[in-house]
């Protein structure tokens, strides 16, 4: 029996289960289960999953594969119960859900998912990530709508769609080069954004009313991008049909995904959060696109996020060499089997017991800590860490929406530059580590005044 099958128990009661985070749980029987004397002098009631709980679990857990349908799944990490990433708190005190954060693998078509899928609207439909914030982000886009254009020979009769386009950090480049552009996205205030910087955007999901308006407005488009985003939907196989709906018949679509490969093998396992429903390879990429009649074209290896992949897949067959290269190297290192997984694993929680111990030492050593960046993979980090605002003082943001708000499950308070300044910390931890080198370049005058900064990720290693 797997963990949270269900099993039939005589006299036919229905018993499962359900651990969330790490538990121990005891049973102590004396005599007969006699029902007037539960609690007392016997079986001892202990609230391990309460009603809240409960109740989220049955509306949001997910028993089957989403790429195969499959419901043989197998458990690669359970980080315990999280907050949503990025969701900030206003006051310390405020009340906040939490989620258990758990991957699953499916040994069918080598899809990792999350276990659980939290109502997007409760994630996105307000967003406080800002992409523009980074300067390495606008030259990635920049030097990609420069690529696409050569590639594909757009003009100003060229239509892009870009899902999930944020403040519209790639449609700005690619209307630069005279494309027509059009941004979907889902949160108010990034699409007022975006609209204000005459950026046309649709405030909306990827849903059956957008493609109406795209078709209404565009007919068939040339070119549909989805940037860091494909990983983020409960609902892909909908979405990616009703991309190739609006696509014209040599029409591409592009997505941007951070590659599991390089979060395994990096260790880099705070780029899991709610928002991140699946954790693509390209074998598991090119399972689900072909599952549904699509065909992965070509594939390239970005440095964003980490490390990630850019996929370009078509509805007619014709890959390249790169296709196959990803898939042999894949198969070699067993992306396919499930013992790739289990180890990784292993080797987080050796990495929580060494930045636990380390960070222990540090508080001893520095009268004040700070951290920078509050990414969501920070609010991850933290939580499953177990460092909170005991250990760190504040943490210093870039973006001011971010500004005088909480990181959920910690209490530390995520302030301005400024404040750092009347407020000298001894020591910086990075936590947007995949920043680290420019943002030791834009503090130079913290280091001069003898601040030490710190990769986050460095400490697990030491």
């Amino acid at each position: 029996m797997n963990e949270g099958d269900l099993s039939i128990i005589k006299p036919n009661v229905a018993h499962t289960m359900v651990f969330t985070e790490d538990s121990i749980f005891l049973n102590l029987v004396r005599g007969d289960r006699d029902h007037d004397k539960f609690g007392i002098t016997h079986t001892i009631p202990f609230t391990l999953v309460d009603s809240e709980m409960s109740e989220l679990l049955r509306n949001s857990y997910v028993t089957e594969c989403r790429s195969c349908s499959s419901k043989k799944l197998k458990r690669v990490i359970s980080l315990g119960e999280s907050p949503l990433a990025n969701n900030l708190l206003s006051r310390k005190d405020q009340h906040y859900k939490k989620y258990p954060l758990e991957v699953n693998y499916c040994p069918r078509c080598n899809n990792c998912q999350l276990s659980c899928s939290v109502d997007p609207k409760e994630m996105f439909d307000n967003y406080l990530y800002v992409s523009s914030t980074s300067k390495q982000f606008v030259q990635h886009f920049e030097k990609a709508a420069k690529k696409y254009v050569q590639l594909f020979n757009l003009d100003n009769d060229s239509v892009l769609v870009d899902i999930g386009s944020n403040d519209g950090i790639a449609l700005k480049p690619m209307k630069a080069f005279g494309v027509k552009v059009l941004g979907v996205e889902p949160a108010v205030n990034l699409a007022k954004l975006a609209n204000d910087n005459g950026l046309k955007t649709i405030n909306s999901y990827f849903n059956d009313d957008v493609i109406s308006q795209i078709q209404d407005q565009y007919g068939k488009v040339d070119l549909v991008t989805a940037s860091n985003v494909f990983a983020h939907s409960d609902k892909l196989k909908e979405i990616t049909n009703n991309v190739f709906k609006v696509l014209k018949h040599n029409g591409v679509f592009i997505i941007e995904v951070q590659y599991l490969v390089d979060t395994i093998s990096s260790l880099t396992f705070d780029n899991i959060y709610h928002e991140h429903v699946n954790f693509w390879s390209v074998t598991s990429l090119n399972n689900f696109f072909k599952n549904l009649g699509f065909f992965i074209h070509q594939v390239e290896h970005i440095d964003t996020h980490g490390g990630s992949i850019r996929v370009y897949v078509k509805s007619i067959d014709s890959p390249n060499s790169s296709l196959h290269e990803f898939l042999n190297n894949e198969n070699e290192i067993g992306v396919n089997k499930f013992s790739f997984y289990e180890e990784f694993s292993v080797k987080i929680e050796s990495m929580r017991n060494n930045i636990r111990s380390n960070i222990d030492s540090l508080k001893k050593q520095y009268s004040v800590i700070a951290g920078y960046g509050s990414p969501a993979k920070a609010t991850t980090a933290l939580n499953y860490f177990g460092i909170n605002s005991d250990d760190i003082d504040f943490i210093i943001e870039d973006n001011e929406l971010k500004h005088d708000k909480y990181v959920p499950g910690t209490g530390i308070p995520i302030r301005s530059k400024t404040h750092c300044r009347s407020t000298m910390p001894k020591l910086v931890i990075v936590f947007a580590w995949n920043f680290y080198d420019s943002i030791i370049e834009q503090n130079k005058d913290l280091i001069d005044l003898g601040v030490k900064f710190v990769n986050i990720a460095d400490l697990g290693k030491f």
